[in-house]
């Protein structure tokens, strides 16, 4: 065999084991995408079963007896709460206003932008009224909190006003930002000028006892915010429609 017929055999023979090895890689590649795909169902099936329970007060942002602050919460003294609309929790047949459906329709159109398949049941029954508020500031000092809801715990002998980083945790709320700008805790994802649900979901912390309140941090001099259900709660949630009715114990 002449050297050309030797080195051609060679380039053949490589050619071919290169062949085989990217093969193997693709075999390999489709593996590796195959067992992350079934992972990755797993998680999800194992979060969706992991409890929620609210683990602060007042998911529903009811007022206080005065009807000017919301109860069981802590707003910033530089920022005005207002309880600009309670929406029944009886269906638009049953005596929900038309002009509420409607603005739940308009959060419902603006939160399809990010989960299409979102269904606010704007006409339908609830099992709790819902409150709105609008908060407003117009200065901002070094400490930029907006408002926190306390821990379920708060009130009770050696309760606290934070929530615990110690297990999983997502925080939550329905926000749209009118001017200004929020972010972290429940307003994290905020947007101006859409309605969002913002949330976060928090890993267990392996600081022994460590723990946070759930505020947002302002981020511009002045600002103003709408929000509505906003809390925490045990478990990892990543849709809003699981964000509904969250059950506290007491």
């Amino acid at each position: 065999m002449s050297t050309e017929q030797q080195l051609a055999a060679v380039v053949s023979a490589s050619n071919a084991l290169a062949n085989v090895v990217t093969g193997k890689i693709g075999e390999i590649d489709k593996a590796l995408a195959d067992a992350w795909a079934k992972y990755d169902e797993q998680l999800s099936s194992l979060n969706s079963r992991l409890p929620r329970l609210a683990i602060t007060k007042n998911f529903s942002m009811e007022p206080d007896a005065t009807g000017k602050l919301i109860d069981n919460w802590y707003v910033h003294t530089e920022v005005t709460a207002t309880n600009v609309r309670t929406i029944t929790s009886s269906a638009a047949t049953y005596g929900r206003p038309d002009a509420d459906v409607e603005f739940m329709r308009q959060i419902q159109t603006d939160v399809r932008e990010q989960f299409p398949e979102f269904d606010i049941n704007a006409a339908g029954f609830w099992r709790n009224p819902i409150n709105v508020w609008q908060m407003k500031w117009s200065e901002n000092s070094s400490l930029p909190w907006l408002a926190f809801p306390c821990a379920i715990d708060n009130g009770r002998q050696s309760g606290s006003t934070a929530v615990p980083l110690n297990a999983h945790m997502t925080m939550g709320a329905f926000v749209r930002v009118t001017e200004g700008a929020i972010d972290h805790a429940w307003a994290t994802g905020a947007v101006k000028g859409k309605w969002r649900w913002c949330s976060t979901q928090v890993t267990p912390d392996s600081y022994f006892a460590n723990y946070m309140n759930a505020h947002p941090v302002r981020s511009s001099a002045s600002g103003v915010v709408e929000v509505m259900l906003a809390g925490a709660c045990t478990g990892v949630v990543t849709r809003p429609a699981d964000w509904g009715t969250l059950l506290g114990l007491g």
